[in-house]
């Protein structure tokens, strides 16, 4: 099967490479139920496409990388999905956090760590919501005060993508007054190894511990590590949830794709209507996701849209999940079967799509307000 995305030289030149049967791939591809080794699946196989070059592609060279553009991770991962890769499991933040670092982040910093992101050896987290400001994200209240050198960071994170495992945190606090809301944050780069720094893993539904509650007591953090300008914490955030809720989306219903196909053989006919539904939702994702590449691709920002394309991901997520739950019972049954583990984490974990990364409630206001302007 030939790529989506328009780049016939690398993705034939990557699709010949795994057809070679790199080890790598092949492990990463079986079904892992344990996350913690498939965090060291995942890192094993980001360090070999970054050693055979193919991960550099579409990451700028002053990062580490060798030119390009998104399409080219685009692509990459298309053809990951379709060799049985499962999913980006943490490296899925290279897609979120990874474009604002390198568009707003400190230059020399990133020059040295996001090649020891793309080759797996270092991981990153993102550091927003709060257990007292999760939607209302301009009320956060973890503050960074400043010290001879940058900063000293106290406060809580809550719901913080992979924490456990991740070595930096990109922090939104708060440098300004409550009362100026989001014109007051700024975000910082954070070592998670530093003094005063406590990571409390968070087991969820699924059985994986991919979130955590990270609490911060005075943590140091050098005046070097910004990003974006001060009190211009907000700009960052907008800039990543561009990716997060917009481009995000096609890198993660690859793997649904998969999922969905990998069912047909004990699909029943008569629940024909299910079937349809999930792939209309991905048809839709597709598409959407695909327009959000092409204008990243171009420097358009997405803005309000990537509401959108967020909204279709959660429906082709669901849709997926369900019809496969409906035509296999063992999803809720079987207790040793790795595969069938697998497919029960992602089932429970597309219950809540609706409400991480931003509700379906505050999409929909966000359509209404800034792209209809009712």
């Amino acid at each position: 099967m030939s790529s989506l995305v328009e780049l016939p030289g690398y993705a034939s030149a990557f699709e010949a490479w795994l057809a070679t049967g790199p080890d790598a791939v092949a492990a990463a591809a079986e079904p892992t139920p344990s996350f913690e080794t498939r965090v060291s699946l995942m890192s094993n196989l980001m360090a070999t496409l970054f050693h055979e070059g193919w991960g550099r592609y579409g990451w700028p060279e002053a990062v580490g990388g060798l030119g390009g553009t998104i399409l080219h991770r685009a692509a990459m991962w298309e053809a990951l999905a379709r060799y049985g890769v499962p999913g980006m499991a943490l490296y899925e933040h290279l897609e979120v956090l990874a474009p604002t670092l390198v568009a707003l982040g400190p230059p020399a910093f990133l020059a040295e760590a996001m090649p020891r992101y793309l080759a797996g050896k270092e991981r990153w987290a993102q550091g927003f919501s709060e257990p007292g400001a999760g939607s209302d994200l301009a009320s956060l209240r973890t503050r960074a005060v400043p010290v001879d050198g940058g900063y000293a960071i106290s406060g809580r994170k809550i719901w913080t993508s992979w924490a456990r495992y991740a070595t930096w945190c990109l922090v939104l606090a708060r440098t300004g007054t409550v009362e100026s809301r989001h014109r007051g944050l700024t975000a910082f780069i954070v070592d998670l190894r530093s003094p005063g720094v406590e990571v409390h893993a968070i087991t969820q539904a699924n059985g994986t511990d991919e979130l955590a509650e990270v609490s911060f007591d005075e943590v140091h953090v050098p005046a070097d590590r910004i990003v974006g300008e001060l009190d211009g914490g907000w700009a960052v955030g907008m800039h990543i949830l561009s990716h997060e809720r917009g481009t995000f989306a096609w890198f993660h219903h690859l793997f649904l794709h998969q999922h969905l196909a990998g069912s047909l053989g004990v699909g029943d006919p008569a629940d024909d209507s299910r079937l349809g539904d999930a792939v209309l939702d991905l048809a839709a994702t597709t598409a959407t996701s695909y327009a959000a590449l092409r204008a990243h691709e171009s420097g358009r920002p997405l803005g309000p849209r990537a509401a959108f394309t967020k909204l279709l991901l959660c429906e082709a997520e669901r849709s997926t999940f369900d019809w496969i739950l409906a035509n296999d019972g063992d999803l809720a049954l079987g207790l040793d079967d790795p595969e069938i583990a697998v497919q029960r984490q992602g089932y429970l974990f597309s219950r809540i799509v609706t409400v991480y990364g931003g509700s379906q409630q505050m999409q929909l206001e966000t359509i209404a307000k800034q792209v209809v302007k009712l």
